[in-house]
């Protein structure tokens, strides 16, 4: 029996019950020897070790990490419980919210719809949805959604609550009225694109739960990935919690700017029952971390895996073709390249580590991360339930993706 997980208050914030010892805490799956791999067993136990300090912030109840390389399962760990007040532990099959990640996976299927003939991404959003055209945005076209170039970066409703957000079409109508900004600078979309997606592709007579399904689900065998989660799945996956400052400005203060609602709500948002039902691409795939690598480690192979394709030589190439130069962006308050759908590596620092300018994956609500780099012939999936504005955690999670890109060495220049 382990000790179930509780969360103390503290005068800084809210943090997990850390034991001294993390062993009885940590799941460890089937992985292979990293010098088959010609990799150093230290430099991957390094990658471990981010991990558990990152635990030891007393910001994560749960954390899972699937790392391949070369195609093998070179770390496939977890640490912590799957729920507050349970004494079980969250592995590497544990369903998660992904939160943000979701865009990237969403983005693939929208690039097979495309390469179907059932749109295309120089479609402009009004030839889908044409009360979209309002107020001069009849040029915007679905390449400007997956880009963070549609000039609809904010919400256009006035400080909603969590449960306004679940009003699909109320929030659609809301962005077809909507005045778009006058810069068509690139301005992170944190949840708008996603709603326009959706109704785009219901346009087409299809669903991404359809398309999720018909693509990656069933071809790679993918058993926790969906839109939500089923009604009667709910009690196996792990929750996600608001931990640390509830406010840390100047963190929580861009957050609120970007999401459109406080920070710390939206963990109880995504929770919640009405959440699980409702088709969100922008934030509401639920996924192990297995699930979610295999995703990457098929992008990682140029969208074919193990004989199933999913997207074409020339479809994926123009998923992860940047869309422009690396800028500062217009919502997040940091310098990034996006590609149709996913956030891109750098030949310097990155989110990703350091020197992965092929690298493309995307970031989760601060500390999720799930990226592919074909360099280094490397997928991850970094799942965490603890949600934080607080620059420890901000710290500690770039310090794990800096540790895999430094013991997984590029392969070619």
């Amino acid at each position: 029996m382990h000790t179930a997980l509780t969360q103390l208050a503290r005068p800084f914030g809210t943090k997990v019950a850390v034991p001294r010892r993390l062993s009885p805490l940590t799941t460890v799956g089937d992985e292979v020897d990293p010098a088959a791999l010609d990799l150093r067993t230290d430099d991957v136990e390094r990658i471990w070790k981010a991990v558990r300090a990152f635990y030891r912030t007393g910001l994560q109840p749960g954390m899972s990490l699937v790392v391949r390389h070369r195609g093998q399962i070179v770390l496939d760990r977890a640490i912590g419980h799957r729920r507050l007040g349970s004494d079980e532990l969250i592995t590497t099959d544990t369903p998660v919210c992904l939160y943000s990640c979701s865009k990237a996976i969403t983005a693939v299927l929208v690039h097979r719809l495309a390469e179907e003939g059932g749109l295309d991404l120089d479609d402009t959003v009004a030839s889908h949805l044409p009360a979209f055209a309002a107020h001069g945005k009849g040029e915007i076209t679905i390449r400007d959604l997956l880009t963070h170039r549609a000039r609809i970066a904010r919400l256009p409703l006035r400080k909603p609550e969590t449960d306004e957000l679940l009003d699909i079409d109320r929030v659609v109508a809301a962005l077809s009225e909507a005045r778009p900004a006058r810069s068509p600078r690139q301005a992170y979309h944190a949840v708008t694109g996603g709603y326009l997606l959706d109704a785009i592709v219901r346009s087409t007579g299809r669903t991404f739960p359809q398309l999720l399904e018909e693509h990656l689900s069933g071809p790679l065998g993918l058993s926790t990935m969906a839109y939500g989660v089923p009604e009667d799945r709910r009690d196996d996956v792990a929750l996600s919690y608001w931990t640390g400052p509830t406010v840390v400005p100047p963190l929580t203060t861009v957050i609120t700017r970007v999401l459109g609602v406080e920070p710390h709500k939206v963990p109880t948002g995504l929770n919640s029952p009405a959440s699980m039902s409702t088709v969100l691409p922008s934030a509401g795939i639920w996924a192990s971390a297995h699930d979610a690598a295999t995703v990457f480690e098929m992008l990682n192979r140029g969208g074919n895996l193990d004989g199933t394709r999913v997207l074409a030589p020339e479809t994926y190439a123009e998923a992860i073709r940047p869309a422009g130069p690396l800028v500062m962006d217009g919502m997040l308050p940091v310098p990034i390249r996006f590609s149709a759908g996913f956030m891109l590596g750098e030949a310097g620092a990155s989110l990703y580590g350091w020197n992965t300018p092929e690298a493309f994956g995307h970031l989760g609500f601060m500390n999720i991360t799930c990226w592919a780099d074909p360099a280094r012939d490397l997928s991850v999936a970094f799942l965490n339930t603890g949600k934080s504005a607080s620059p420890e955690s901000v710290v500690r999670m770039a310090a794990v993706n800096w540790a895999i890109s430094k013991a997984i060495p590029r392969h070619r220049a």
